[in-house]
């Protein structure tokens, strides 16, 4: 007996009318906004090997990969990440090519969630990848487009919250822990978890990296947070690391971006793939990131080609329902025209359309045998005209038509 033939996986949903508006107009808008800016778009296969996560597996764990096998038995995975496929690309099909090379691309990842809590396992992804271009130059160039896109997006009501990674590391070389207890510490600072992370700095005294690490999660704020950071620890070269972020949050400042880019020193997700800056944009109102990048310099070397690298992917997906909740989405809007016609006459009532539509028209053809289910047909859609194409063509104008 079937069971699951009238739903779709956990993870996953049908799109409607608005939402296929929603999202195509966004994707649009942000591949203009891209080629604008010199990047080229790519595109992946839905489909990779494994293999080609397996040095990923510390913020890819291959529980959240859909795998199969292909007819040599070979282990495949659905895209769970845009970036790495398209490192691979970079190192290999790409690799005579001069740099920095700049991509852009729109495509959907795949990623199975242990506990799903109305997130999805397909999510559709818009983003860029500038590999080959190291140092704050191309930093400043990922961070303003980043606010651009959200701007392209939905306006004003976005925010950046940024970081560099190097601070926390700079901290954990001083701690001098194992790598278990070291992500157990970085996932309650990241969570902001002030109690549980103070019982479990306990452990190691009191001394200059504890200190830092209980301060951590309350570093947020505007540059003097980072004056705030350099006092309260500056070893391992954290002061350079500080210094260089607010090289960079200057020159966002003298972009007019002060008021949308905030610093975050708890930012500390992934430590293992990003080398330098993170930042994460949020839209008002939604608690999640819809954006989220940095720099990962050694992920294209894992291919066989060094080259320094930095990013970022947006969530269309939540920027989507951002929009439709704001109440900015798109109309679907009905036919201006209905063309209706007897069978004999079909083919000169396709004729019409196709002029109608070289007007300017929105049109649509009847599939009704007669001119009154066609009428009923208009009247129910809010279509507003019913064109009768014969030997000649009457037009009737739906005056109780939902939408005139």
């Amino acid at each position: 007996m079937k069971q699951f033939d009238r739903i779709t996986p956990e993870g996953t949903r049908d799109l409607l009318f608005e939402e296929c508006l929603v999202r195509g107009r966004l994707q649009r808008s942000l591949a203009n906004l891209f080629q604008l800016r010199g990047f080229d778009e790519v595109i992946t296969p839905a489909l990779e090997f494994y293999d080609v996560f397996t040095d990923d597996a510390a913020y890819l764990p291959q529980q959240s990969m859909f795998k199969l096998a292909d007819h040599k038995g070979r282990l495949l995975v659905l895209r769970p990440d845009c970036t790495t496929p398209i490192a691979r690309l970079a190192a290999t099909r790409l690799k005579g090519a001069a740099s920095p090379l700049r991509f852009y691309y729109n495509q959907n990842v795949y990623r199975m969630e242990r506990q799903l809590a109305g997130k999805s396992c397909e999510i559709t992804q818009a983003g860029v990848e500038l590999m080959g271009a190291p140092g704050e130059k191309s930093d400043l160039e990922m961070v303003e487009l980043a606010c651009a896109s959200l701007r392209e997006c939905a306006g004003e009501s976005y925010r950046i919250e940024l970081c560099h990674i190097g601070f926390f590391k700079a901290i954990m070389q001083s701690l001098g822990t194992d790598a278990a207890t070291a992500e157990k510490i970085r996932q309650l600072v990241e969570n902001k978890n002030y109690a549980a992370l103070g019982d479990m700095l306990a452990q190691f005294g009191e001394n200059d990296a504890v200190c830092a690490l209980k301060r951590l999660p309350r570093l947020f704020g505007g540059e003097e947070i980072l004056e705030e950071a350099a006092e309260v620890f500056c070893q391992n070269g954290a002061r350079e690391v500080l210094d260089d972020l607010k090289s960079l949050y200057r020159s966002l400042e003298s972009l007019g971006l002060r008021d949308k880019v905030m610093v975050d020193l708890g930012l500390v997700s992934l430590p293992e793939y990003y080398t330098g800056i993170t930042f994460q944009g949020y839209l008002s109102g939604i608690g999640e990131p819809v954006l989220s990048g940095g720099r990962y310099d050694s992920l294209v070397g894992q291919f066989g080609r060094q080259l320094p690298a930095v990013g970022f992917a947006i969530n269309v997906d939540l920027v989507g329902r951002y929009l439709m909740a704001s109440g900015m989405g798109c109309c679907v809007k009905s036919p201006d025209i209905l063309v209706h016609s007897d069978k004999a006459h079909m083919a000169k009532a396709i004729r019409y359309r196709n002029l109608r539509i070289s007007e300017g028209f929105l049109c649509e053809v009847s599939s009704f045998d007669t001119a009154e289910e066609a009428k009923a047909y208009a009247l129910g859609r809010g279509i507003s005209q019913l064109h009768l194409v014969g030997d000649t063509v009457e037009i009737l104008r739906m005056a109780g038509a939902d939408y005139e």
